[in-house]
């Protein structure tokens, strides 16, 4: 009944995601992201799921070569037209995606699914045979904020106390600059780099920061603020379809009196309902409020500019060989080091 059929017409691609009002997509879906993969050296396989000709589904597989083994990854994917089965379908399509990651090489299958973190849709993929992942790779719970706002009630969305510091920082002469120049992404990956450094968050290369700004050309925004000559925060947001995610940013404050971190995410917000964007995405955010959560402190800034929650069901994994098991050993002890744990389905 269904088909899966290689795509290689980028509008068709991109038309489906963006045109077919699905409550959840992001850039990982997107063929900008694909040709990211492809510059960073990854293999990846854009199909489409089809019955009688129609396109009704998409599901891009990124090969990932490894250490400690060979996958298939789909992150915020499959994406499936409302109006079909979504787990009958995966159903149907698995034997085929099974023998094509036996072809590969492949010791599972991983689908970071673009779906509520709900008990019935974990029920349903274990029915299929999947188990959750040992470790996430991209944004599960994330934090969303509608656009259809004016500036104003934007900014009533924050709290006085975080009103000030962007007020304050305008009253003070804090400058923001948007544009992809090179000393500007320049400045990113420096600052990024040191950033992570001091923190401890994940350190995205050089080479795959460039690669980002090679594949979404201008969809990626850098924005920084600036004062008395001195960039003190800076950040990145990519757009896609009408969704703006804010995906790298770094910071060295020297005036915490009116940190220009509040100012510096206000300007990407506007800069995003600029672009036409309805949501914007604040990416990766803690399951819960405990202190001890290893992003705890970046997940509460975040909410500070208002919006909602928006939790997406743990990563599955689909395994093929029995080699999937040092992967997930290895992913484990990954997991624990670094404190992440994920929210259980409600």
């Amino acid at each position: 009944m269904y088909k899966l059929k290689i795509i290689n017409d980028k509008n068709v691609w991109n038309n489906f995601i963006i045109n077919n009002n699905f409550e959840f997509y992001s850039f990982l879906c997107s063929w900008e992201w694909g040709e990211v993969q492809i510059l960073s050296g990854k293999e990846i396989f854009r199909y489409g799921i089809f019955v009688d000709n129609k396109l009704i589904g998409i599901i891009p597989l990124i090969k990932n070569k490894a250490k400690r083994g060979v996958y298939l990854f789909s992150p915020h994917c499959p994406l499936i037209l409302e109006e079909y089965d979504y787990f009958e379908l995966i159903g149907n399509i698995m034997p085929k995606l099974k023998e094509f990651g036996k072809k590969h090489n492949a010791n599972f299958l991983r689908f970071n699914s673009p779906i509520k973190n709900t008990k019935e849709n974990y029920k349903k993929f274990q029915n299929l045979g999947f188990i959750n992942s040992p470790m996430h790779e991209h944004a599960e719970d994330t934090h969303l904020l509608k656009l259809d706002k004016s500036e104003e009630e934007l900014l009533s969305g924050l709290k006085k106390g975080d009103r000030y510091y962007i007020k304050r920082a305008l009253k003070e002469g804090v400058s923001i600059r948007i544009d992809n120049k090179d000393d500007h992404i320049n400045t990113l990956i420096s600052m990024h780099n040191e950033h992570a450094k001091k923190t401890g968050y994940h350190m995205f290369s050089r080479d795959f920061i460039l690669n980002l700004y090679k594949g979404f050309g201008d969809n990626i925004s850098t924005i920084s603020a600036n004062y008395n000559g001195v960039i003190e925060s800076i950040l990145m947001t990519i757009k896609f379809g009408e969704t703006s995610v804010y995906y790298i940013a770094a910071s060295d404050i020297k005036n915490p009196k009116f940190s220009p971190n509040y100012l510096c995410q206000y300007s990407a917000i506007l800069n995003s309902k600029k672009l036409g964007c309805k949501i914007y995405n604040f990416w990766g955010v803690s399951p819960d409020d405990n202190k001890k959560h290893p992003i705890a402190g970046v997940s509460k800034f975040k909410k500070k500019f208002g919006g909602y929650d928006y939790s997406l069901l743990h990563a599955q994994d689909y395994i093929i060989n029995f080699k999937y098991w040092f992967n997930y050993i290895i992913e484990t002890v990954r997991r624990k080091k670094r404190a992440y744990y994920y929210k259980k389905p409600i």
